[in-house]
């Protein structure tokens, strides 16, 4: 199963090249086989979570030999081994909520549900771009930036209080003000 933490790390290298090339001939292909819509749109699903796993899996495996090879080599010089500094304490408050406090208010929300509550709005929401209609995209495409919008508003008001309080930001808040590196990583 693919992590979080992993691809959000991944997104803008060229490992995404190793996903999207393969998931837009599995989709073309689908086209052309001439299933329903939500069949394509399941079949697609299955194949993401699959796929983005076994990419995971061989990218970090490829990444750990690579850092392996180049600590035995003696490639890696001093300036590589330090330690990442913490990014500088920002007070930019987010627009859109950030993925921490999507978490944080599922949580809220739906309590011990919001496990369930998350997936079944991520199918909903990936199920609709694949319905036949230019319509019903832009409408989700809207409401989906209508909800990140109120949720931005809601961690931008939680984080002036916590910032007014002169308290430390909870994990949920701490990207948005720039003090979560300290915290773990997550695994989905």
């Amino acid at each position: 199963m693919p992590t979080e933490q992993f691809w959000h790390l991944a997104w803008f290298t060229p490992i995404m090249v190793a996903f999207w090339i393969p998931a837009f001939i599995f989709h073309d292909c689908l086209v052309l086989l001439g299933g329903s819509w939500w069949q394509n749109g399941l079949a697609c699903m299955a194949f993401a979570i699959l796929w983005t796993g076994l990419v995971e899996r061989w990218s970090r495996g490829y990444l750990a030999r690579r850092r392996m090879r180049a600590l035995t080599e003696g490639e890696l010089d001093d300036a590589q081994e330090a330690p990442v500094p913490s990014p500088a304490q920002s007070q930019k408050l987010p627009v859109f909520a950030t993925d921490e406090f999507w978490d944080y208010a599922f949580s809220r929300l739906f309590g011990r549900a919001s496990g369930v509550a998350t997936a079944l709005f991520q199918f909903i929401f990936f199920m609709a771009c694949f319905y036949p209609s230019g319509f019903v995209l832009v409408g989700t495409f809207s409401l989906l930036v209508v909800i990140s919008l109120c949720l931005g508003v809601w961690q931008r008001r939680l984080l002036r209080r916590e910032l007014a309080a002169g308290t430390k930001p909870g994990p949920a808040l701490a990207e948005a003000s720039g003090a979560g590196a300290s915290r773990p990583p997550r695994i989905a």
